[in-house]
């Protein structure tokens, strides 16, 4: 089976759902030819009229399967009509509901209004099968029911770095990864219960983020403003850094139908570091089951100023999720999901090509 991916530009999708889990099926020795493209090569149609050119010819490349990943425009729709009719099989990859982005969110004009997201279902919906990173999202895009969840992991080479409860600090590092830009309501989930913890350990704790703070102060009712270090573009880089930076990580999400949707990445990411985590309670956070769930502002405070004042309490739990991510999380552990995905496709391909020949005789 030859499988080629059309991924996406973004890098944290790019790695965790096609670099990482390529590797990991290499690694695996499976019987599977994976090439990556950034863009197929397509011959368009030329303008008439003002009107938009259309895709009148993409190279497969020999390709059994065809891996679109986070599909957004026309011509992408059309490339993935155009393989259909040659019977090859084609794959959606979808890890964000693009329809719910919300209002205020850098990205809502430019999916939301644009019509990317309404594209992008088209797009989901001509597909042979679609894979999600969780239930929510398979809900919305596969409503043709040729939907698989492939949840998100973790590299092993990650999780076995140094984890960041091996360490005694005197000062404890809390930290928040992300922009503000891209959580504008999130970060006011946690109320004043970060400003209470840092209160009650005043001395004993310090507050970063790993992004953009931008008013992260104002929204967490802060006395002074949290330390701030700048955004890690390298996913590799970025994931060693959070166990180096932080002994505490926060992950708040407001409760509306795009977290809803959203995976359990962050406290997996902070759990396979050895991060002790404190959490929202999503269904997805609590699907996960690592970290701390928090809902009110004394929620917040009280697994904050636990995981800072009791040095062993904190290195239990974190050491306690780090196993279970482990055993369970890794990106070996999800490669058969993906295979069993691209073979679904080809199957679906397959009975389709075979029904309308059928139909023709």
């Amino acid at each position: 089976m030859r499988v080629l991916f059309a991924q996406s530009a973004a890098t944290g999708p790019l790695f965790h759902r096609v670099t990482e889990p390529i590797r990991a099926i290499r690694e695996a020795g499976a019987d599977v030819e994976l090439v990556t493209r950034r863009g197929l090569a397509t011959t368009m149609s030329r303008p008439v009229d003002g009107a938009e050119p259309e895709v009148v010819d993409v190279d497969d490349e020999g390709a059994d399967v065809v891996v679109f990943q986070l599909p957004t425009t026309l011509a992408m729709l059309q490339c993935i009509r155009m393989f259909k009719s040659r019977g090859i099989a084609v794959v959606v990859e979808m890890d964000d509901l693009l329809s719910a982005v919300p209002y205020g969110h850098v990205s809502h004009g430019g999916l939301v209004l644009s019509g990317k997201a309404r594209m992008a279902r088209e797009c989901a919906h001509e597909a042979d099968v679609v894979t999600t990173t969780t239930p929510a999202l398979l809900a919305e895009y596969a409503t043709h029911g040729r939907g698989i969840v492939v949840p998100n992991a973790i590299p092993r080479r990650i999780a076995e770095l140094p984890p960041a409860y091996e360490r005694t600090p005197d000062v404890v590092s809390i930290g928040w990864t992300g922009t503000v830009a891209r959580h504008p309501y999130d970060l006011q989930e946690m109320g004043s219960g970060m400003q209470q913890a840092l209160d009650r350990t005043a001395g004993r704790s310090r507050f970063t983020i790993l992004g953009e703070r931008y008013d992260a102060k104002e929204r967490l009712h802060l006395s002074d403003q949290p330390g701030e270090v700048p955004w890690l573009m390298d996913p590799e880089v970025y994931l060693t850094q959070i166990g180096e930076l932080f002994d505490i990580g926060v992950a708040p999400l407001r409760l509306d139908k795009f977290n809803a949707s959203k995976s359990w990445l962050k406290p997996l990411e902070y759990s396979a570091r050895g991060v002790f985590c404190v959490r929202a309670r999503t269904e997805e956070y609590e699907r996960l089951g690592l970290g701390m769930p928090a809902r009110s502002p004394k929620d917040w405070a009280k697994w904050i100023t636990t995981g800072v004042l009791d040095h062993d309490r904190r290195a239990e739990l974190a050491a306690a999720a780090r196993e279970k991510v482990l055993a369970g999380h890794l990106t070996e552990h999800t490669a058969e999901h993906w295979i069993g995905a691209w073979r679904a496709a080809l199957e679906h391909a397959a009975r389709t090509r075979g029904s309308l020949a059928a139909s023709h005789r």
